[in-house]
């Protein structure tokens, strides 16, 4: 009993000393982390966002960062692994400066903040060893190039595009490799699919850029009027240009067309020209085949009946 009792005690005396150690250990530790360090540490910088008419040769810049600040904030350096000790740097928020015909630089005053916004620590408390930065780039070649919308569209039930798919701008002029650029004749939108439409539509869409392309323009806008459509008819006279007289039967076709609601009055019969094919026309066929040779741009023909009609040859001496 008296032993199991000596046992306890020691066990509690080691308690107590691993729990005054490790307390010991953790004010150490504070002190150390609160205490000001001056490191010199590689980090990447990642150069995008080139002017369209310009490429990037060496976008990926492993540089030296000097960093004067207190052990806590060098954590958020330690603690990332060392495929994300990167800051990007996009060269449309930084003055560029022409050194040379292939040569760019910009202060590092941007950079330094870059890097402090990546670790969380003041702008004052980064340093390089150089004032500005350098980004080799290489002029590009350009051609302008018609921009075609690539988009899916369903409409609702009777509603449907009113008019032609208006695009701002309609092209765009694109830069690349000369190799490269030959093989291109116009140049697609993102993808979109918009389903039961029955409102305009106006939206901004992004340019699909293949990989070393670059454009001056880098969105477009699409403008769809969207109308309600209805039905409507119209009995048309059979056009008959045969050099020979013929009469018909019948001598009006019914054209079935589908219309808007705002261009349903301005549509009449003569708006719609159909002809007969008079190319297998002999004594042994009696039927000529009809075809459409006009009609309003602002429809959808839906059906023609008759496709065919009986004719007959009337003599000169005929009355």
């Amino acid at each position: 009993m008296v032993r199991k009792k000596q046992e306890t005690e020691k066990l509690h005396q080691f308690s107590n000393i691993i729990f005054f150690v490790t307390i010991a250990a953790l004010f150490w530790l504070l002190i150390k982390l609160s205490a000001q360090y001056t490191v010199t540490e590689p980090l990447t910088i990642n150069i995008k966002d080139a002017p369209a008419n310009l490429v990037i040769l060496d976008g990926n810049q492993k540089v030296k960062v000097t960093l004067s600040t207190t052990g806590f904030e060098l954590l958020n350096y330690y603690f990332k692994p060392a495929s994300r000790r990167k800051v990007d740097i996009s060269l449309e928020e930084v003055p560029l400066h022409k050194d040379s015909e292939s040569t760019y630089s910009f202060s590092v005053s941007y950079a330094k903040e870059k890097v402090a916004n990546f670790l969380t620590i003041e702008p004052n408390e980064v340093s390089f060893d150089d004032n500005r930065i350098s980004v080799k780039m290489e002029q590009l070649d350009s051609i302008k190039v018609k921009v075609i919308p690539n988009i899916d569209l369903s409409y609702e039930k009777q509603y449907n595009r009113h008019g032609k798919i208006q695009i701002k701008p309609d092209s765009v002029t694109i830069y690349g490799p000369k190799t490269k650029l030959v093989s291109i004749d116009n140049i697609y939108t993102e993808n979109i699919s918009l389903k039961n439409i029955n409102t305009n539509i106006d939206i901004d869409l992004p340019i699909h850029l293949d990989e070393m392309i670059n454009a001056d323009t880098k969105n477009v806008n699409i403008k769809i009027n969207v109308e309600k459509y209805t039905e409507a008819i119209a009995n048309v006279k059979i056009s008959n240009n045969f050099n020979k007289k013929l009469r018909l039967f019948p001598d009006k076709v019914k054209i079935k067309y589908i219309v808007s609601l705002t261009d349903y009055n301005i549509i009449k019969d003569n708006s719609f020209v159909v002809s007969i094919d008079t190319a297998d026309i002999s004594s042994e066929n009696n039927f000529l085949p009809l075809y459409l040779i006009d009609y309003p741009s602002n429809t959808r023909i839906t059906s023609i009946e008759p496709k065919e009609v009986e004719y007959i040859i009337i003599e000169e001496n005929e009355n």
